[in-house]
């Protein structure tokens, strides 16, 4: 499966060796935790779960704390 993705501001082209891609294999691609990162598809937070097609419109956002 071929995934547009946007992330840090650049939308990037991801490619899965599976039909099924969820949003945890998405953040797995980029290195990312659940703890650091969510992922929102079609404008809605995704769990991590949840499976996506490659017609989502896709945005990895990486989480911001301080203090």
């Amino acid at each position: 499966m071929i995934l547009k993705v946007k992330y840090r501001g650049k939308e990037q082209i991801i490619e899965f060796d599976k039909d099924s891609v969820t949003v945890k294999d998405i953040l797995n691609y980029f290195g990312l935790s659940p703890e650091h990162a969510f992922v929102a598809v079609n404008g809605e937070l995704a769990q991590e779960d949840d499976t996506v097609r490659e017609k989502d419109n896709i945005k990895v956002i990486n989480a911001i704390s301080g203090g």
